[in-house]
């Protein structure tokens, strides 16, 4: 969702609480109709609105000191903008350790903010992208979470990346895959198993891949050799992807973007985007192509 419509949201819900007899009382189409029409109605926008409109431009910008000019003046009309200070780190800083220790300041001045004002409360945990108010401190949890995959840090990671599904059970930004694919790395089974049940990982054919690549990691050649199976015979392209036969004409032209349709090549390949070292191994390749090599020389075919 983007901010602009989360701002709408915030406006809705303040809208409600000012009219609550009305709300009570009267008709639901009405009513939303009644407040679109104040809510467009109104001539000059407040501070938010107007610095999540310079954030929205800033997120255009194809240089960094354009960006970084209308974030500076988006932090200036709302101080506590925090998606607007989180894109100022990348803009800011090079070093990405400074770039970490900046976002881990961030971070903990919102969380103070969020739980001086109860949403850090127990009936709230599990729940936090339901809530306006926290999703930006989702988003720069997971921000967090993406750097230190990029530095291989998989132990740091896997740490922001079990807040984050504590936080919001559902997952809405899909911080699973990241996670699964940090136990991989870690050839943590165990867990990896969790996450599976836990998200119903028989559903995502990334989840299987993960999964194939721990076992064989950890000798379960028979559980990786199904896992390699099952998924060819889910994905036309799979045998080709292993083998380094697939074309760029194969995939999704949304593949570079890590936009997927569920349950195909893309879906993995995106998942598996701060994972692919693990692909680089000859020993893996090779067990993975002997699976699959097994499957065309069966007699059945």
């Amino acid at each position: 969702m983007s901010n602009n419509s989360e701002d709408a949201i915030r406006a809705l819900n303040a809208w409600l609480d000012q009219h609550e007899d009305e709300v009570a009382d009267g008709d639901v189409d009405e009513i939303l109709q009644q407040f679109l029409a104040e809510y467009n109605a109104v001539e000059s926008l407040t501070d938010n609105e107007q610095a999540h409109a310079l954030f929205e431009q800033a997120m255009e910008q194809e240089t960094a000191p354009e960006a970084e000019k209308l974030l500076k003046e988006a932090v200036e009309l709302d101080p506590d903008f925090l998606d607007a200070k989180t894109e100022l780190v990348h803009i800011q800083y090079d070093d990405p350790i400074d770039q970490i220790h900046q976002w881990l300041n961030l971070l903990h001045e919102e969380k103070e903010k969020l739980k001086a004002d109860g949403y850090f409360d127990k009936e709230n945990i599990g729940d936090f992208w339901l809530i306006i108010e926290t999703r930006p401190y989702m988003r720069t949890l997971y921000t967090l979470a993406k750097q230190y995959l990029d530095m291989e840090s998989y132990t740091l990671a896997i740490d922001i990346l079990e807040d984050m599904i504590e936080l919001d059970t559902d997952d809405h930004l899909g911080a699973r895959f990241d996670l699964a694919g940090c136990y991989m790395m870690m050839e943590d089974a165990e867990s990896l198993n969790q996450l599976f049940d836990q998200y119903e990982g028989s559903d995502s054919v990334s989840m299987i891949f993960f999964q194939a690549i721990t076992a064989y990691r950890i000798g379960d050649y028979d559980l990786a050799r199904a896992d390699i199976l099952r998924l060819n015979d889910t994905i036309p392209e799979f045998s080709a992807f292993v083998s380094g036969d697939l074309k760029d004409e194969d995939l999704d032209e949304n593949v570079q973007y890590c936009i997927y349709e569920p349950g195909t090549i893309e879906e993995i390949m995106c998942n598996m985007t701060p994972f692919f070292l693990v692909l680089e191994n000859e020993a893996l390749l090779i067990f993975m192509n002997q699976c699959l090599d097994q499957i065309d020389n069966s007699p059945l075919n």
